[in-house]
């Protein structure tokens, strides 16, 4: 597992100047529209800096985690969608029987080992920051079915598109995403009962 932590790791380095780059000029650009509006040059905007913080957190991780799980072979669309058709049609690297990989790898490996670790645990924790995150960074998200709903969201539409680049494409996987992103919001409901600075990160 630590092969891959330190893969996530790598490409949040990687992917923080990118954000940095694009949050600089998505701010001047607001500056300016604002001042235009006003009828001045540019407007000195008023932002929280902890929040800032931690979106840029937020956002480097998702775009680590994306590149993550969307290595695979890649070809020209056309191709793609014919690979896509036919294994959707053959079955081939697709699970839709829930709990059928799980209990495949508990057979195996018990709850020990680097295996069960990476494809059971790691795809719980993974996606926790995203439950996480989206209720820190957004009041409107700390409702149960906003975090139901986003938290099914985004595991459904990574296992769609591995199905594109032949990655395999499992209903367990979607099942462990799902509980690391209600997972992740459920604790930042806890930790922000418990320490109410949090709730200052929110919009």
């Amino acid at each position: 597992m630590t092969d891959y932590i330190m893969d996530l790791i790598r490409l949040m380095l990687a992917g923080i100047p990118v954000y940095v780059l694009l949050r600089v000029f998505l701010l001047h650009r607001r500056a300016k529209k604002l001042g235009a509006k006003a009828g001045v040059k540019k407007i000195k905007l008023k932002y929280n800096k902890l929040r800032e913080v931690l979106l840029g957190l937020f956002v480097v991780f998702m775009m680590a985690l994306l590149v993550f799980v969307w290595q695979g072979e890649y070809h020209s669309p056309g191709v793609m969608l014919r690979l896509a058709r036919r294994r959707w049609i053959t079955g081939e690297g697709i699970n839709l029987v829930p709990f059928h990989t799980i209990r495949n790898y508990y057979r195996a490996f018990g709850v020990h080992g680097d295996l069960f670790g990476i494809n059971i645990i790691g795809n719980i924790l993974m996606f926790m920051p995203w439950g996480f995150g989206l209720a820190l960074l957004w009041k409107k998200n700390r409702s149960l079915l906003r975090l139901l709903w986003f938290s099914a969201a985004l595991p459904v539409f990574i296992e769609f598109t591995q199905l594109f680049i032949g990655r395999h494409v499992d209903v367990d996987d979607f099942i462990l995403n799902f509980v690391g992103g209600m997972l992740g919001g459920m604790l930042f409901l806890v930790l922000a009962h418990l320490f109410r600075s949090l709730k200052t990160a929110a919009l």
